[in-house]
């Protein structure tokens, strides 16, 4: 009996320890990790989850290459390929979804806000009705363009996203030391250059990507090296959200990861890496 109670303790601390252990890891994100083999996609720099066919992605890549947007599952698969016509990817750098206040349709946003050097004196989103994927390859003709300038000068961007509450569209610089948060208050004009405002700073710097979740309520910023999210509380601004409390969400570091979406119940997220020499496009999925 002595030599039991003498044990006891470490018994018990184990125990402690590995429950300890089984509740941290289940309130982590189950990690999901599949291979893009598409060749064509060997840039991403931008994801977004479909609205009008829930469970389907955007992405596209970086400056130069095609104007187009391919179309993925949540497995890494593109079943379709969508071609801007007319359009040109002088340095597309992020994609978003979102619904349209007036027309009530969901609407795909593709920001050409890359400016390395700050020297564009306005920059563009493209905007295009969401289609429904029903073949292999998709044009489309009619695109509405979104051109800008920012209220403080150029700079360059990596992440935009819409808000499903306004219709208002965000821009979040990328190279000062706290970037900036800037609005362009819906509805934008298609006929002459909006201005955006900024509307807040962040504290740190390198934003490569931002989402929105569908309700509006939760909004994550990534970075090369962190992904945060903010809670958005009833009738509070996304300027207030990120003006907050933020929390570091899971993220399995990525060579060059410039990528960040909800899933379409705004429950899980997903990233996707650009391929690097040997290293292969990865579409990552947290639930």
């Amino acid at each position: 009996m002595t030599a039991c109670k003498k044990c006891l303790p470490p018994l018990l601390a184990a125990a402690l320890l590995l429950g300890l252990i089984g509740c941290a890891l289940l309130g982590r994100p189950a990690l999901q990790s599949d291979t893009v083999e598409e060749a064509v996609i060997n840039e991403a720099s931008g994801l977004a989850s479909s609205i009008r066919t829930p469970g389907l992605l955007y992405t596209h890549n970086d400056s130069g290459g095609e104007a187009a947007v391919y179309v993925l599952n949540k497995r890494g698969l593109m079943p379709a390929k969508i071609v801007l016509n007319g359009a040109s990817n002088r340095d597309w750098e992020d994609i978003a979804t979102g619904i349209d206040p007036r027309d009530g349709k969901p609407y795909v946003f593709v920001g050409e806000i890359g400016d390395n050097n700050a020297r564009y004196p306005s920059v563009s989103i493209y905007r295009f009705a969401e289609p429904e994927i029903l073949d292999t390859l998709i044009t489309i003709s009619r695109i509405d363009r979104i051109e800008f300038t920012y209220e403080d000068g150029p700079r360059d961007a990596e992440a935009l996203f819409a808000d499903p509450l306004s219709g208002d569209l965000y821009v979040i610089s990328k190279r000062e030391e706290n970037c900036g948060l800037y609005r362009l208050p819906y509805p934008q004009s298609f006929d002459k250059a909006n201005v955006a405002s900024r509307v807040g700073s962040l504290p740190y710097n390198w934003v490569t990507a931002a989402d929105i979740c569908p309700s509006g309520n939760r909004i994550l910023v990534k970075t090369y090296s962190d992904i945060y999210c903010y809670k958005r509380g009833r009738n509070q601004s996304v300027a207030e959200s990120l003006a907050g409390k933020h929390k570091l969400m899971r993220y399995k570091l990525e060579e060059q990861g410039e990528a960040v979406s909800f899933d379409e119940k705004g429950k899980g997220y997903l990233t996707i890496s650009e391929r690097l020499g040997e290293t292969p496009v990865e579409l990552y999925y947290y639930r």
